[in-house]
């Protein structure tokens, strides 16, 4: 179902059991556009059946947020102009040259480009994956583009993010609506989650750079300024302990020293999640797992 956020603005819901981002939708006088295809034609088609039923006008434009396949599987639902970025495009033409039967996964697997809970969700997610094949997008920008709906502007925008160096970001300022895809998340390699302070700083730094009240990230809830606030709260917490801490232990009593109280779980989640990329006493090489 969606979800009303304006009265120009609404999203369908994340699913994380089959790895569903949210995904987004703006209404103009003229057209519509959709932020993010589906991570599946079922779930393309899913949207497009609620679009439907709304007597909305046409659906004319597509953006995708950065190049994972959750966001990218379901292009070949939608007859409309699709856009992406430069980068997006050329890590995409991976998925389009590859075939999607189980040995076909496997070999995917073991040239790093899906992971085991990836290719349980495409499984679960598309049928007759013999006969499936990812499409590209068709419009191309580098930087930045505009995209009039009709009395509703989209800004598109190619962001610095910690999870994928292809984020773009989709702002409507008469709304003040914020599309940010996964671009606000960490990455993972070799099973952990991880931030990059650097790029974490310039992600918030160029977010908050729009008046917006509204924030949508790809597997959450529509967000206000205020809960945004919080959240980088915290990861910048998670940045400070890991500073001068060599493992968790450390990192746990020096929290309880500066905050007076223990940590709770999400608190643990992003001490983790920064004092991973200061290896703690492991050798390890934490590069992005691109796809």
């Amino acid at each position: 179902m969606l979800e009303k956020v304006t009265d120009r603005i609404y999203y369908y819901m994340n699913n994380d059991e089959t790895d569903r981002p949210a995904l987004g939708l703006v209404c103009g006088n003229d057209c519509c556009l959709i932020i993010d295809a589906g991570n599946s034609p079922k779930h393309a088609n899913e949207l497009k059946k609620e679009i439907e039923s709304m007597n909305l006008p046409p659906v004319k434009y597509l953006v995708v947020t950065h190049h994972h396949w959750d966001h990218t599987f379901g292009l070949s639902e939608w007859n409309v102009v699709t856009i992406a970025n430069q980068i997006t495009y050329e890590y995409m033409k991976t998925y389009c040259n590859l075939k999607y039967d189980d040995h076909s996964l496997e070999e995917a697997k073991k040239n790093k480009i899906f992971k085991d809970t990836s290719i349980k969700s495409i499984k679960d997610e598309i049928e007759q994956r013999e006969n499936f094949h990812p499409k590209n997008c068709t419009l191309l920008f580098s930087g930045e583009i505009t995209i009039d709906l009709g009395g509703i502007t989209c800004y598109l925008r190619q962001i610095v993010s910690p999870h994928t160096d292809d984020s773009t970001i989709i702002y409507v300022p008469e709304e003040r609506m914020l599309f940010l895809g996964d671009c606000n998340y960490g990455y993972t390699s070799q099973g952990y989650n991880y931030y990059n302070k650097e790029l974490m700083e310039l992600n918030i730094n160029a977010i908050k750079q729009y008046d917006a009240k509204y924030y949508l990230c790809s597997h959450e809830s529509i967000c206000t300024k205020e809960e945004m606030e919080a959240y980088w709260k915290q990861l910048r917490m998670g940045a400070k302990i890991t500073e001068t801490c060599n493992n968790i232990d450390e990192a746990i009593m020096e929290f309880k020293k500066i905050y007076n109280t223990e940590p709770n779980s999400d608190d643990i989640f992003f001490i983790r999640s920064f004092g991973v990329g200061k290896t703690w006493g492991r050798e390890m090489d934490l590069k992005p797992e691109i796809f």
